[in-house]
């Protein structure tokens, strides 16, 4: 993989490599010399740079995980760039392998796109759903993206949910810490917990339903669940944290924005409702 910045001010490649969070390790080395090219040139650390140099460092690939099977299953990528990839995941389909789910993963689908497309990377989740909603998925390329999005790039995503009920405060936000639940896949609001922020808007009311809008950055597992549900409101067909339904999880990740941490490119993006959240709708 190569890393390809646009420099914006005059300065030594050691001290870019400094400011950019770039790790040494993760750098290919030539004759124990980390490979960087300015403007196609071959450079050292202690070489200078001036304000529209493009600036490449060639950094080392990584091996695809060997325990995750490669599966042909249609993989709908939303967006793809060197770095990163988006894809809308299903609903009902979980994310990473386990004893009990070896096969039929989003993660097995993605390394047979790895195949296919001469990607030699892990799979980095940088953000991630319960295996019963969908949408929207950020994957990065490598750890180094990974940690660039998780640590200096903030991703804000949006999720759509239909609540049980109405909510007195159509405009709000929920800073409440959640905390697992010992012993239990289940996580509960406790002083004990982590802090976590979710913001919501109320876009319609309909039948003893209400229409939400979340937005949230570095979002805690069951978050929006756990938040909802305290306030009486439990999203429709969770049968963790509310009754238990017929109904599908009405939760999808709609919407994201956040700008690349390479190319400094703002990348949003937003897909219409899935079939059962558009179904759901229709007949209430």
């Amino acid at each position: 993989m190569e890393l390809i910045y646009r420099v914006k001010k005059p300065e030594t490649i050691g001290r870019f490599i400094q400011e950019n969070n770039i790790p040494n390790k993760i750098l290919e080395l030539v004759n124990d010399k980390p490979k960087i090219e300015v403007n196609e040139k071959a450079k050292t650390k202690k070489s200078t740079v001036r304000k529209g140099d493009k600036i490449h460092f060639f950094i080392k690939d990584e091996e695809r995980d060997p325990r995750v099977k490669s599966e042909d299953v249609k993989l709908d990528v939303v967006y793809e760039d060197p770095y990163m990839l988006i894809v809308n995941k299903p609903k009902n389909v979980q994310m990473m392998i386990s004893k009990a789910h070896p096969e039929g993963t989003l993660a097995n689908a993605i390394n047979h796109y790895y195949e296919l497309n001469d990607i030699n990377s892990k799979i980095h989740y940088v953000t991630k759903l319960d295996r019963e909603a969908s949408g929207l998925i950020v994957v990065a390329k490598h750890k180094f993206i990974k940690y660039l999005l998780n640590n200096v790039n903030t991703i804000k995503y949006y999720m759509k949910i239909i609540v049980k009920g109405t909510l007195e405060l159509k405009e709000s936000s929920i800073p409440l810490p959640i905390a697992r639940v010992e012993g239990s896949i289940l996580r509960e609001v406790s002083e004990k917990g982590e802090e976590c922020l979710t913001t919501y808007k109320v876009l319609d009311e309909f039948n003893g339903y209400s229409l939400v809008e979340v937005s949230i950055e570095n979002k805690l597992a069951h978050q929006v669940r756990v938040h909802f549900s305290y306030f009486f409101a439990p999203i429709v067909g969770d049968k963790l944290y509310g009754e238990a339904t017929k109904e599908e999880l009405m939760m999808f990740c709609n919407k994201l924005d956040f700008q690349n941490p390479i190319t400094e490119e703002n990348i949003h993006l937003e897909l219409i409702e899935p079939k059962h959240f558009k179904e759901f709708l229709a007949n209430n």
